[in-house]
């Protein structure tokens, strides 16, 4: 006789846990029965201040893939077609027996990760490939494995306009900058507080070396040319540029590269040129065959007086 070692995921194995005793395991089309070996362990955290009851969490539904499975896990909300609250992939070819999966879960369970724990697969395998749907009935869970888990802050967006960082995890140190005061407030049977203040001094920020009063440098040189003794420095146009002010400058136009004529006129010379090229290549194609006929019209001459002589040497 073999001695097995019950533990606990051998002993979910041999029964319907974690669904109830009371749930068919049956899909609705009424073509598989879900194991008791395929899951043997589950638990999913719930927010505490969500309105929902233990009981009306149920397996939604289970795919079957020639390579894996997906399971989904739903609340009963009383709807024709209740959401689904987390679900999980599982790969056949990198699964051991009674491997534990993450279970993240989904919309306003988004921050609960639950585990489910997988058994062996031998029965799994025999059924046909495929999804299969469940209601309440047919796989609602013990209320044992849906515990509640106190709502937190699960990360932190820093936005600034348009741009939005990562999501920030784990301790996360708001740290003041310049010109602002972050205090946090504890006291005692009052909730904690954080308090940002945008101030000015106290040497969070650094002085404004800047004297409105003063003057700038002014400009000394020009392209390394002086001004003349009196300060000034002459700016003297000629036929083509002209210099004109502007509002804190000087505008500089060339009025001798401006176009003379404009886009119409250049498509008809265009057009002018392109005639010229199609006659030109007419008036070659007439001269080669002139040439042609002028070599032919030698032939037949040389050969005509030819003929009319006789041989000098009969």
């Amino acid at each position: 006789m073999l001695i097995w070692n019950i533990q606990w995921t051998n002993q979910n194995s041999q029964r319907s846990f974690p669904l109830t005793d009371a749930a068919t395991k049956r899909d609705l089309s009424d073509t598989i029965t879900i194991p008791d070996s395929f899951i043997v362990g589950l638990y999913f955290p719930v927010h505490a201040g969500l309105d929902i009851e233990p009981d009306r969490f149920f397996v939604r539904s289970l795919t079957i893939f020639p390579t894996g499975y997906n399971i989904a896990i739903a609340y009963d909300d009383g709807t024709s077609d209740p959401p689904t609250v987390a679900s999980v992939n599982i790969a056949k070819s990198t699964h051991a027996e009674n491997r534990t999966y993450a279970l993240p879960g989904t919309d306003e369970f988004a921050d609960g990760v639950g585990q489910i724990v997988i058994g062996a697969l031998n029965e799994i395998e025999q059924l046909p490939p495929g999804q299969y749907f469940f209601d309440r009935a047919g796989g609602a869970l013990e209320t044992a494995v849906i515990r509640p888990n106190i709502r937190g802050i699960s990360s932190i967006t820093v936005v600034s306009g348009s741009d939005r960082s990562e999501k920030l995890y784990g301790d996360i140190e708001l740290v003041a900058g310049r010109n602002f005061r972050i205090v946090a407030n504890i006291v005692g049977g009052q909730d904690p507080q954080i308090v940002f203040s945008a101030i000015e001094g106290e040497g969070l920020n650094e002085e404004c070396v800047c004297d409105e009063s003063a003057e700038g440098p002014c400009i000394r040189t020009i392209n390394g040319i002086p001004p003349a003794p009196d300060g000034n420095f002459q700016l003297i146009g000629d036929d083509c540029i002209e210099i004109s002010p502007e509002d804190h400058g000087l505008l500089l136009s060339d009025k001798c590269s401006s176009p003379c004529c404009g886009c119409n006129e250049l498509d008809a010379l265009v057009a002018q040129i392109d005639r010229f090229a199609t006659g030109a290549a007419t008036l070659r194609n007439f001269i080669n065959n002139l040439s042609g006929a002028v070599t032919q019209f030698h032939t037949v001459v040389l050969g005509s007086r030819l003929n009319d002589s006789g041989c000098l040497d009969c």
